[in-house]
């Protein structure tokens, strides 16, 4: 439409300006100013008035130069189109033949106005008569320098408006073909645009090719088609093509992990390409196709789209494809690392256009394979909104027979961010371990489910969850989890859990979320803060009403701050410590005391688990014989441990005990996964 504003406007203010020129040289042009408003307002079917000033001249060229140049509002109100001065220079060889070349054309700073009605009907279109034939007429450069173009559509009430218009066009005829490069601002952003059209028919449509390439949007657009006006409605359809464009990034390896070649290009992100209808009330996809990966066999999708352009303007664009294949850089085993694989998500969502009207985005996908990963049932639905996209649903069967649901908001202003809730719930732990770590603990295997809940707040820098739901097995734990990645620092991890019963099975694989089942600390390159609190909890024949516990880890370091174990057969244990080198080499201190009303039910209950310790059994019979030994008993530890020198530790225990063994001293020494223990007893 704009294109088609200044072509009506320069090629018929040049008929306009031929019927007015003849006249005799080297008259006063002013004088006939009043024929000239007269011609041209009867070409165009509106007023023309030239406030400003006129000039011209016949030789050595014609020539004619108007300023401040206005043309009335179909209304009669504000002008439908203002000019600060336009001017042109002809050829006079062609013009004594009854033919127009003009070698330079000049429209600086003009601004016009486009009403669409609430029938589509465009005020510009009503086609002028004029004397000369469009065909004997050729622009060979007309110059737009800051123009401006409001679209006003009654229908919406939105008005579009074109600034900063910079243009140079050319036209073997007033009928076409047209050529134009320039740049403009559409609603603030910047686009260079190049058109070109074909040879206008007798119908009134024209061939007309368009590409677009907006600033700070990584894409171009290309519509190749007709347009032409229809009983005064402006319809353009044809052929489209959207092409990620990432041409200027290198392409940063070759699939085999190598480096690039020099210069090379990595392909364009996405490619989409389809059929297309536009006229006043509705941009009309009806199909496309979208592509991904290597120009030479890429991953295709098809689907369908709308833009409605009436009072609510809204687009709608649905995507169906087939099973996707992604390359991706082969890692331990042949599997890709998984910070490659969101790397490469997060480009693409990076690289995403941002409408600027409502609309919503339902993909549907059977299954997406990267490497020895397939996701099944991808389903997304999506809507823009400011910096980003609400994220309706979005539903995945990930390995392990694993759900993944999610919703809220995605933001891709700069960086990739997801705030809202995230479910995950696994089905087969062990098959999703195996996907994700190639460490898995027996502990994981055993679980029949496992998976989590929570409101989520995801970057590259910190992955924070709140309202945190996990599940392991037959446990549950509530709290929250922050997890943090600086630039510059250590990792952290920061959580807090509260559970409710614990049977061995659950303690081993919450406490494999920590620690492997080869003694591998999971967090040695961060720093952990974990405060858990559990109960009641049941392992390895004893049964505990509470676990309360809080920890730090540091490069380590273990620094018990606090575990208390209540309702332990009648006893109550607390307990602080310190020790480095932790798990593999444990040295330091803990400091623990127990209390209990009658320590022999804890006795009785550990001479049934270690019926091989003669220690147990020897204090159990004793208090079998001697009812109330135990009672009122409070006992405190301190526990050291120091490297023997040998690749063992060697702990002490000297204690003091409140019973009926007033003093007991105890030391034990641990070599590798046997235990030595050792009484001595003194009154």
């Amino acid at each position: 439409m704009l294109a088609r504003l200044f072509v009506i406007f320069g090629g018929l203010f040049v008929l306009a300006l031929l019927a007015a020129l003849v006249v005799p040289p080297f008259v006063d042009w002013t004088g006939y100013r009043a024929d000239f408003e007269r011609e041209a307002s009867t070409i165009l079917g509106r007023k023309v008035t030239v406030k400003g000033s006129a000039t011209a001249r016949l030789l050595p060229f014609p020539s004619v130069t108007f300023t401040d140049v206005s043309v009335a509002g179909s209304a009669g109100g504000e002008p439908a189109m203002t000019v600060e001065t336009f001017s042109m220079d002809a050829e006079l060889a062609p013009f004594l033949r009854g033919e127009v070349l003009i070698f330079d054309m000049r429209l600086v700073r003009p601004k016009a106005i486009i009403s669409v009605a609430a029938d589509g009907k465009v005020d510009w279109t009503a086609r002028p008569s004029s004397p000369f034939d469009p065909a004997q007429v050729a622009i060979e450069k007309l110059t737009v320098t800051d123009g401006a173009v409001e679209l006003r559509q009654e229908a919406s009430g939105r008005v579009t408006t074109v600034s900063d218009i910079n243009a140079t066009v050319s036209a073997k005829s007033l009928a076409g073909p047209w050529r134009a490069e320039g740049a403009l601002k559409a609603d603030g952003v910047a686009t260079r645009l190049s058109l070109t059209t074909g040879k206008a028919d007798g119908a009134g449509r024209i061939a007309l090719r368009i590409k677009a390439d907006p600033d700070g949007y990584p894409l171009s657009v290309e519509a190749d088609g007709n347009a032409g006006v229809e009983n005064g409605r402006a319809l353009y359809s044809g052929q489209f093509k959207l092409v990620g464009d990432n041409g200027a990034q290198l392409a940063a390896a070759k699939p085999d992990g190598g480096s690039a070649e020099a210069g090379a290009k990595a392909p364009p992100t996405y490619r989409v390409s389809g059929k297309f209808q536009l006229d006043h009330s509705k941009l009309a996809v009806e199909e496309f196709r979208l592509e991904t990966g290597p120009l030479d066999n890429p991953y295709t999708a098809d689907g369908k789209a709308s833009v409605d352009l009436g009072a609510d303007p809204r687009f709608a664009i649905e995507a169906s494809g087939a099973q996707i294949q992604f390359e991706e850089t082969p890692g331990k085993e042949g599997t890709a690392a998984l910070p490659q694989r969101i790397a490469a998500l997060e480009r693409v969502l990076l690289a995403l256009p941002r409408p600027v009207m409502p609309g919503s985005v339902e993909v549907k996908l059977p299954a997406m394979v990267a490497g020895d990963t397939t996701i099944r049932d991808v389903v997304v639905s999506a809507e823009p909104i400011a910096g980003g996209w609400a994220v309706k649903s979005l539903a995945a069967l990930l390995p392990g027979r694993t759900t993944l649901e999610a919703n809220g908001r995605l933001g891709v202003d700069g960086e990739v961010r997801f705030t809202g809730s995230l479910l995950l719930a696994v089905a087969q732990p062990s098959g999703f371990a195996a996907w994700l770590s190639q460490d898995v603990d027996e502990a994981v295997r055993r679980l029949p489910t496992a998976g989590f809940s929570a409101k989520v707040d995801l970057t590259d820098a910190r992955q924070k969850f709140d309202d945190l739901e996990l599940v392991l097995g037959k446990a549950s734990f509530h709290g929250s989890l922050d997890a943090t990645q600086p630039a510059e620092g250590k990792p952290a991890v920061v959580t807090r859990l509260e559970g409710g019963a614990l049977d061995v099975e659950g303690l081993t694989a919450f406490a494999a979320l920590f620690m492997s089942d080869k003694g591998v600390n999971r967090f040695a390159d961060a720093d952990l803060d974990a405060a858990i609190k559990a109960g009641p909890v049941d392992a390895w024949g004893f049964s505990a009403e509470k676990l309360d516990t809080a920890l730090r880890l540091r490069a380590g370091m273990l620094e018990i701050d606090k575990l208390s174990v209540g309702g332990l057969a009648g006893a109550s244990i607390s307990a602080t410590g310190r020790m480095k080198d932790f798990p593999k080499g444990p040295t330091g201190s803990l400091d623990a005391s127990l209390l209990a009303s009658d320590l022999a039910p804890l006795i009785d209950a550990a001479a049934a688990r270690f019926p091989d310790s003669r220690l147990l059994t020897v204090l159990s019979e004793r208090g079998k014989a001697y009812p109330g030994l135990y009672r009122d008993t409070r006992l405190d530890v301190v526990m050291s441990a120091a490297d023997n020198g040998d690749g063992t530790t060697g702990w002490r225990f000297p204690a003091r005990e409140q019973a009926a063994v007033p003093r007991c001293r105890f030391h034990c020494r641990r070599m590798d996964s046997q235990a030595r223990w050792q009484r001595r007893h003194s009154r």
